[in-house]
């Protein structure tokens, strides 16, 4: 019988991502397995991630990682922030773009037989993928301040990732399989032919857990950032705020759609504006 196994985040952590699919018993050819993207960042081996990825023939799905990345090439270097400059560092721009020749063609959601896979998640009070929000496909979490998946309905289990301080997730429809393994936690997978899920631990910690929650409603706007003088640069959410109001900076999108991710969870927007 051909099996199916579903995997978390990965971040880098090539030992954890072969040890999951060895536990399983992967065979080539016969079994399929998927992934929730965010193959990429924070860990120590992203390159032997993709690889394994490639060769195995895992279905994934792309992650904000990845999408990160593919807007970042498409801006010249010289307007990367100091943040890009720092996360491009740990690569050559030559394997950076290998990376991204493949992920631009990652989709945002897999409709497979046993679940629809995406990475984050789905917009509360939308029925079709087609007419969601590819930025909240990608990041949400919360959604007016409640998970987003006590807000959805689908017709079949929703596969995701994404939420590594939320951890692993198995309620009815909705399964989490992003368990932190970057941060020194573990690496989870579900297999729906044997009901069964896969641990594996992470072998330590390769990335500090950081809150990155956004919670000003004005947020994203467009700041100079680091081409400011230090003294100069917006340091907080409430600096910006004030900057919006006395007309200094504007919102980096003040459309209707943008202006309800705003309210409906700041932290989206923030992050789509680079913070």
């Amino acid at each position: 019988m051909s099996r199916t196994l579903y995997i978390g985040d990965i971040h880098g952590c090539a030992d954890e991502l072969e040890r999951i699919v060895d536990a399983f018993g992967f065979v080539k050819g016969k079994d399929t397995l998927y992934q929730t993207g965010d193959i990429i960042n924070k860990g120590p081996d992203m390159i032997r991630a993709m690889k394994f990825i490639q060769d195995n023939g895992i279905l994934t799905v792309r992650g904000n990682h990845e999408e990160h990345l593919i807007r970042m090439m498409e801006v010249p270097q010289t307007e990367w922030t100091e943040k890009q400059r720092g996360r491009f560092a740990r690569l050559s721009l030559e394997e950076w773009t290998w990376i991204r020749n493949i992920v631009k063609d990652w989709p945002l959601w897999r409709d497979t037989p046993h679940a629809l896979l995406v990475h984050a998640g789905l917009e509360p009070g939308k029925s079709k993928l087609e007419d969601m929000d590819p930025k909240v496909l990608l990041s949400v979490r919360l959604w007016n301040d409640i998970p987003w998946f006590e807000q959805v309905k689908w017709h079949k289990t929703v596969v995701f990732g994404h939420w590594a301080k939320k951890g692993f997730v198995n309620i009815p429809g909705f399964i989490g399989l992003d368990s932190g393994c970057v941060y020194g936690k573990k690496l989870t997978a579900w297999c729906p032919e044997e009901d069964k899920f896969y641990e594996i631990p992470a072998a330590r910690e390769y990335s500090p857990v950081k809150d990155k929650t956004k919670v000003a409603l004005e947020a994203p706007c467009k700041v100079p950032g680091d081409k400011l003088p230090y003294s100069q640069r917006p340091k907080s959410f409430e600096d910006i705020k004030a900057c919006i109001k006395s007309g200094d900076i504007a919102l980096a999108d003040s459309s209707e759609e943008a202006e309800k991710i705003r309210k409906a969870s700041p932290s989206i927007a923030a992050e789509w504006a680079g913070y």
